[in-house]
């Protein structure tokens, strides 16, 4: 009795230790959040990982072996060149030379390619400069065009089964500025590149090796003539149960989804092929763990997140019809290796990436009763461009008017396939439901139909009565527009809201890839003399309306350049012919970094952030990234518009404590704007922050590295943050007397712990009793 009493009180003291320890770790991890959010998420009880659930109803005639059969629903997705039921209605989407009027009230798009798939007239100019226009074989599914020729494509035959692939595929030959500027007999061609380049006896149609390549433009096939195949992007690759081509998963016998996740009711689960591909592997490291029997833990927290597998024309046709590798995703597979490529440049690119990082996390369910959110995976910020000016389809429902117009229309579209599929829509209003808005102005264009859902957005803009500030006119969300399809226009829908309504919305970070901070302290970089006082690179305004940003960038420039302020001051700021030199570098050099509107967003918050420097933002009424749930005084500056004409003034009233007090407490919250979610982000910051700190440890030498050793500790000890911790940082004399800070080390804590998207899931989680 003696000895049960004794383990009982041991296990009761275990239990207290550990919730101790937990509660010590989560305040570590919470330091300088707003709220109980983080804290709430790291306390909660897990709940039980529950098998997931598995359709069986069959799709009709097996969706005309081209779609693939949803056994949730028994509805087939259909590629594209195909819809309806059972994929059984072709939709094509042909290379043209023009788009239609929306008064013409033609239904079919404009075609300029015959039976052949060739082009009716290459001496007839492209007078709208649609990018679809072929000078080779149109496959006419995509509008994607392909040489002719030797090396061209060699379509099925015409009565050749639905489904049936090429005979050849070809060499891709995208645009006109691929495409010959003349004929063979020297007449006149819409095209750009001389005709011998193209076809002539050595030309890239027509040879092995030919004289001339236009580079890849195709997601899929690399090589210095594009016809070596690589490895295609897909988000969450097909789940190692189905190929992908063009951002569309053919499943295996047997498997459902966009991602291939799941398989129908009755059928063994099959081993998924990414652990034995390397580069996948790297990428999303096994098959989504929601789909695995038995689930790989017991538990998991919440929130679980139902990922809709949305009709394939709001997603998955849109990557198919990108056609450019680099375009709307945020990573590629390069030839000949398959090595990965970040695509921070597609500055949309937390589309596909937050898509991504939640089909393969360990928050997502398959069951939509458990689930506390529906994540809806739209890609309407791709639409406009390039989807929007290379052919002639699809509308939603019809051309003209501003380009938002078609990415209103398309979320329209996406709510009402959401309400007529499933019943989770009405069962809270929407809102449980999770979307996301990544074009320049947010979400100050959604369709108030939508308003009660969670928007996550890299626009915070908070008025209720906005009009759209775009100096980029074809992007105003506030010009209307009535067509015969919409005679009451669109801008009626969507009213009533603000862009951003902090109570409910999240203002997230945009997706800067490893290399874009490789020069960062804050990565284990030897720390650099902060001897800008302020750095902002970028457009300035120098051809811009005089609404772009705000006139923000545009005044600063002008005091800047005016008076000198480059040399007298170290304050930089301009486009890269005024202020030269690495880009990261710079950044980790300055002590300030401007943070202001361009046509809406823009990344200069993560960018200041994440190579320590401290923001100074000016944008009235725009709640900045993370702005409502971090402690954004403490490491930032912010100031109101009207204080721009005494910047300088400003800044250099800043004292020294507080400028060392703010940069401590970047290196305790810095993590939060990057994005880690996938295994190879993950582990190439890991390896990059290995091999820096590890090339300090061997120099040993210079205030760099003492400051190092100090400060790590003082980084993963309690005392960050404090007022008193700016005395750490290494201050050395620099030229006429100013004196320039040396940033602190960052902690060695594992870069995808509290990352971006684990800032987001945390958050979500403190959400869920405001949506019942």
């Amino acid at each position: 009795m003696t000895m049960l009493v004794i383990s009982l009180i041991l296990y009761l003291w275990s239990l207290s230790c550990a919730a101790e320890s937990v509660g010590h770790g989560s305040k570590q991890r919470c330091a300088y959040t707003r709220g109980t959010w983080c804290t709430n998420y790291a306390m909660q009880a897990p709940v039980v990982w529950r098998p997931a659930p598995r359709g069986n109803l069959e799709c009709l005639g097996g969706c005309n072996n081209v779609g693939r059969c949803n056994y949730d629903t028994g509805k087939c997705d259909c590629p594209a060149g195909w819809t309806g039921l059972g994929c059984k209605t072709p939709f094509k989407r042909p290379c043209s030379n023009r788009q239609r009027d929306p008064f013409e009230r033609r239904t079919e798009p404009y075609s300029h390619i015959g039976p052949d798939k060739r082009d009716l007239d290459l001496g007839e100019l492209n007078i709208h400069f649609l990018y679809g226009r072929c000078g080779g074989v149109c496959d006419d599914d995509t509008a994607i065009c392909y040489c002719d020729g030797p090396m061209g494509r060699i379509p099925a035959p015409p009565d050749a089964p639905p489904g049936t692939p090429p005979l050849q595929v070809g060499r891709p030959l995208i645009t006109l500025h691929h495409a010959p500027k003349t004929t063979w007999n020297g007449s006149q061609a819409f095209g750009e590149v001389p005709y011998d380049n193209v076809y002539g006896p050595h030309g890239y149609c027509n040879v092995t090796d030919p004289i001339w390549t236009p580079g890849c433009g195709m997601d899929g096939w690399g090589g210095r003539t594009c016809d070596e195949p690589v490895e295609a992007f897909c988000p969450g690759a097909c789940s190692g149960h189905g190929r992908c081509y063009l951002g569309w998963c053919t499943c295996d016998e047997g498997y459902y989804g966009h991602d291939c996740a799941r398989r129908r009711a009755g059928l063994p689960l099959l081993p998924s092929t990414i652990p034995h591909t390397r580069w996948l592997r790297e990428v999303v490291g096994s098959e989504p763990p929601a789909a695995m029997e038995p689930p790989p833990q017991p538990e998991r927290k919440r929130p679980l997140i139902y990922v809709y597998d949305l009709e394939p024309l709001y997603q998955s046709k849109i990557l198919q019809y990108r056609v450019s590798p680099t375009w709307c995703v945020h990573r590629l597979h390069n030839w000949p290796a398959n090595t990965t490529t970040w695509t921070d440049m597609w500055v949309y690119a937390v589309d596909t990436l937050l898509h991504e990082s939640l089909l393969i996390s360990e928050h997502r369910t398959f069951d939509p009763e458990e689930a506390d959110f529906f994540y809806v995976p739209h890609y309407a910020s791709c639409l406009p461009f390039p989807i929007g000016v290379w052919a002639d389809a699809p509308w939603f429902p019809e051309p003209g008017g501003p380009r938002v117009k078609q990415m209103v229309n398309m979320v329209r579209d996406t709510l009402q396939w959401i309400d007529t599929t499933y019943p989770y829509w009405r069962r809270r209003g929407g809102r449980d439901h999770i979307w996301l808005f990544t074009h320049d102005e947010g979400a100050c264009w959604a369709p108030t139909a939508i308003n009660a859902s969670i928007w996550l957005t890299h626009w915070g803009r908070t008025e209720l009565n906005h009009t759209s500030n775009t100096a980029f006119l074809a992007d105003k969300y506030d010009s209307d527009f009535a067509g015969p399809l919409q005679p009451e226009g669109f801008v009626r829908y969507i009213r009533d809201h603000p862009c951003f309504n902090p109570a409910k919305d999240l203002v997230i970070p945009a997706f800067k890839a490893p290399g874009h901070y490789q020069a960062s302290p804050l990565q284990g970089n030897a720390p650099r003399k902060r001897d800008l006082l302020f750095f902002f690179r970028g457009d300035v305004g120098k051809n811009r309306l005089p609404n772009y940003s705000r006139g923000v960038r545009q005044l600063i420039y002008k005091m800047a350049k005016e008076g000198d302020w480059a040399r007298k001051y170290r304050f930089y700021i301009g486009d890269g012919q005024d202020v030269p030199g690495d880009y990261s570098e710079m950044l980790s050099r300055a002590i300030f970094c401007l943070v202001a509107p361009g046509d809406g967003w823009s990344a200069r918050m993560e960018d200041a952030v994440l190579h320590g420097c401290i923001p100074v933002i000016i944008a009235d009424g725009v709640e900045a990234v993370f702005e409502s749930i971090l402690d954004i005084d403490a490491f930032a500056l912010r100031l109101p518009q009207d204080v721009v004409p005494r910047l300088l003034d400003v800044l250099q009233a800043v004292p020294e404590k507080t400028i060392r007090s703010k940069q401590a407490h970047l290196g305790r919250l810095w993590q939060r704007y990057r994005w880690a979610s996938l295994p190879k982000l993950a582990q190439e910051l890991r390896e990059s922050q290995e091999r820096n700190l590890a090339r300090l440890d061997a120099e040993g030498q210079g205030g760099a590295a003492r400051g190092r050793r100090r400060l790590l500790t003082i980084y993963s000890g309690s005392r960050v943050g404090l007022a008193g911790d700016e005395g750490d940082a290494e201050v050395e004399e620099g030229p006429e007397g100013h004196r320039h800070l040396l940033l602190p080390r960052p902690h060695r804590a594992d870069p995808a712990q509290d990352d971006a998207f684990a800032t987001i899931i945390q958050w979500l989680y403190n959400r869920i009793p405001h949506t019942r």
